[in-house]
């Protein structure tokens, strides 16, 4: 199963949308605060050191998941190993099994990801 990817909204893009991976595949076997990892490819190596920023949708278009990650210059490999549910922080109150749950929850509604890469500071 693929998580469907397209370019993010800031005008601040450094890498072209043409090498965007297309999707990202999901490793639900491999999991963090119930969320599962995800992985992709770039389309040709990062020309630079770079910041990537992965916003998960739903089908209204509303984010719903966010995560962070770094590429170094020369590499094509982005993974993603620690997403968090947006507005989890209500749920502090709650155990962390129940915390996963409810992650689960909201990734269930997940339609699409954007990605925004940055320059690393």
């Amino acid at each position: 199963m693929a998580l469907p990817i397209r370019p993010g909204s800031s005008g601040r893009q450094i890498v072209p949308p043409a090498l965007y991976p297309a999707a990202l595949e999901l490793d639900s076997e491999r999991q963090s605060g119930g969320l599962p990892w995800l992985w992709g490819e770039l389309g040709q190596a990062a020309p630079d050191c770079l910041r990537l920023i992965l916003r998960v949708h739903n089908r209204a278009g509303i984010p719903i998941v966010e995560a962070h990650s770094q590429i170094e210059a020369g590499q094509q490999q982005i993974s993603f190993t620690d997403l968090h549910a947006l507005g989890i922080e209500a749920y502090a109150h709650k155990t962390e099994a129940e915390r996963a749950e409810i992650a689960q929850r909201i990734w269930s509604r997940r339609a699409y990801g954007t990605l925004t890469f940055l320059p690393s500071s």
